[in-house]
């Protein structure tokens, strides 16, 4: 095809020459036909770009990683000309399932489309019509026209939240409340043992006075109990590429991502409160969001599905509101030395700290416990079997 293009462009010139050396006309009427034949093209494939009609919809706009959604692709010529031959590139989730239809349309006539959509990733992903080429059956003049640059095309948008299942058991240095120490107790109204007592304040019940301290000290005062304090636990979530392009940097993304959804499901089935936060630039998305309870999963679920991925460094633990917590857990690609640094310095701050490195980017250096998952490994299994 391209061979032919260079063939009939190189034939005006002939013919022009030819025809102002031999002075007949034949010569001119070929060139002038050649002329014509481009501007008719030239004037269809305008008519194609600005007459062709859409639609294009998603049976499911949010869904988890894993799942399966369909892409209904329609184009039609609702004019009484024919339009030119086009070739239409389909943009999926996964980069490597782009595809691409050609056809031509004669007037009144439409083509339909359906696309299977898999998710084989979390984020969210425009789906659908990027870029048009379209042509003559000789391709004498194609055309390229990238639909995304015009300002009122929008592709539908594909939320994929990360796979999480709780697992049975997490190797981190975080205990059960029976097990809780000192620390980890608080007074209380009510509970089964006592720790101590306290002056009577008017509106406390008489069940719950301390008779033989009163009548040792000849005032009143009611009985304090020890609960176990409830563990907040801090989850930093490094989001950076670490050079990481393409599939690769999704699929890393995506275990980053599941990695913190099942650690803070985990909590959450365990009566322990989570924060998570991000330690990169997350463009006009909220730098964190908290679970106090299993009501809030899903909202911490979608924070991780539109948590972007940069190549920018990460920057320091923001440790200002999470001082104090039970456990720190830092889930990162590619743990930096500057990144290590600030865990130990955050160390002091926490009951316990785990390292939890995806991929084989660092090497393990012994300063903190360190749990290893494989990029698109089954993370709630690979916790499990890391007991």
């Amino acid at each position: 095809m391209k061979a032919l293009r260079i063939l009939y462009y190189l034939l005006m010139p002939v013919f022009l020459v030819a025809g102002l050396y031999t002075g007949m006309r034949l010569w001119f009427i070929l060139l002038l036909a050649q002329i014509l034949l481009v501007l008719f093209i030239f004037a269809l494939n305008q008519w194609t770009l600005r007459t062709f009609a859409y639609t294009q919809s998603l049976d499911v706009a949010e869904a988890v990683k894993g799942s399966e959604t369909a892409l209904h692709l329609s184009i039609r010529n609702e004019k009484p000309f024919p339009l030119s031959m086009m070739k239409v590139d389909v943009e999926m989730a996964a980069p490597s399932e782009n595809t691409q239809v050609s056809f031509s349309l004669l007037p009144f006539t439409g083509k339909e489309f359906d696309f299977k959509v898999a998710m084989p990733y979390r984020g969210v992903y425009p789906i659908g019509i990027t870029t048009m080429r379209i042509t003559d059956i000789f391709g004498l003049l194609p055309m390229g026209f990238d639909m995304r640059k015009l300002k009122y095309y929008r592709q539908p948008e594909l939320t994929v939240y990360p796979r999480a299942e709780t697992p049975d058991s997490l190797y981190a240095d975080m205990a059960d409340e029976k097990l809780f120490g000192e620390r980890y107790l608080h007074a209380s109204e009510s509970g089964s043992s006592i720790s101590g007592a306290r002056a009577y304040r008017p509106g406390d019940p008489l069940k719950q006075i301390h008779w033989k301290k009163s009548a040792q000290h000849g005032e009143l005062f009611v009985k304090q109990y020890e609960q176990p304090a409830r563990e907040n636990v801090a989850v930093f979530i490094d989001n950076c590429a670490h050079g990481e392009a393409g599939e690769a940097a999704l699929a890393a993304a995506d275990t980053v991502c599941e990695a913190a959804a099942c650690i803070t499901l985990h909590c959450l089935a365990r009566n322990r409160s989570a924060l998570l936060r991000a330690l990169g630039d997350t463009k006009g998305v909220r730098q964190g969001e908290e679970a106090p309870d299993m009501a809030d999963f899903e909202k911490v679920r979608r924070w991780l599905a539109l948590l972007p991925f940069e190549d920018k460094a990460p920057g320091p633990l923001p440790l200002e509101d999470c001082r104090g917590g039970s456990a720190l857990i830092v889930i990162t690609s590619a743990c930096s030395e500057a990144l290590e640094a600030s865990i130990a310095e955050a160390a002091p701050f926490f009951s316990a700290v785990t390292l939890v490195l995806v991929g084989d980017g660092h090497a393990d250096t012994g300063l903190t416990p360190t749990l290893r998952l494989p990029v698109g490994c089954d993370v709630a299994a690979e916790l499990v079997a890391l007991e």
